[in-house]
């Protein structure tokens, strides 16, 4: 039996939070009242826990500066974002789900989904990077690690991409929405010109012109055709 089969709801809550605290930039120590804040529950709550998981080796306690995940706190919350983000990712893509409401469904969904569900669910969504939220979904543990993430300009005529983020300002990020470009999209770039356009074609087929400082700010994987 794996550590994540005999923790609780509110443990996983917990890793889970202070991952997804990590994900937005913060990979350092993460202060107990952003943690606090996130959950909104008390400080005294969040440090009888973060004790309780220090002593089970999910976290690192740094007194007077916050919690750290210890690899095996990152590799079991990994583990339930990347069941979460596919099932987001399911709900919105077959079943044409808003992708709030698929969220909510997701989150219980994870909670019962094997490793084996897991991966069958990626090979059916054609291994999807980021979920719908622009949130990366974790590679299996006997995966490795994912092809980094380089700009959509620095991507060659021809290749296969998908997107991982868009940080563009609001109207580039509206346009590309509209475009059919966002977080999760699939395409490949068709063509290039000597003033820095790319015509870019998603797998919908919808075909788009961006200029190189917006391809700048599309950030993707190349994916094996």
């Amino acid at each position: 039996m794996s550590h994540h089969n005999i923790l609780t709801s509110s443990e996983d809550q917990y890793l889970v939070t202070i991952r997804q605290i990590s994900e937005e930039g913060d990979n350092a120590v993460i202060p107990i009242p952003k943690i606090a804040a996130a959950l909104d529950v008390q400080p005294v709550s969040v440090n009888h826990m973060v004790k309780k998981l220090a002593e089970s080796g999910y976290v690192n306690y740094i007194p007077y500066k916050g919690v750290e995940l210890t690899a095996e706190g990152r590799s079991i919350s990994n583990t339930i974002l990347r069941h979460r983000r596919m099932w987001e990712v399911f709900l919105v893509k077959a079943l044409k789900m808003g992708i709030e409401e698929a969220d909510v469904l997701a989150c219980q969904l994870e909670h019962i989904t094997s490793e084996d569900v897991a991966n069958r669910l990626s090979t059916f969504l054609e291994d999807p990077a980021v979920c719908f939220h622009g949130k990366p979904i974790y590679p299996a543990k006997d995966q490795g690690q994912r092809i980094p993430s380089v700009a959509l300009s620095a991507m060659k005529v021809g290749k296969v991409f998908q997107v991982v983020n868009v940080d563009g300002a609001e109207n580039v990020q509206v346009f590309l929405t509209d475009a059919g470009i966002f977080p999760g999209t699939r395409g490949s770039i068709i063509a290039a010109n000597g003033s820095g356009n790319f015509l870019v074609e998603t797998d919908q087929g919808e075909q788009v012109t961006v200029t190189k400082d917006i391809a700048d700010t599309i950030l993707v994987e190349e994916q094996n055709v």
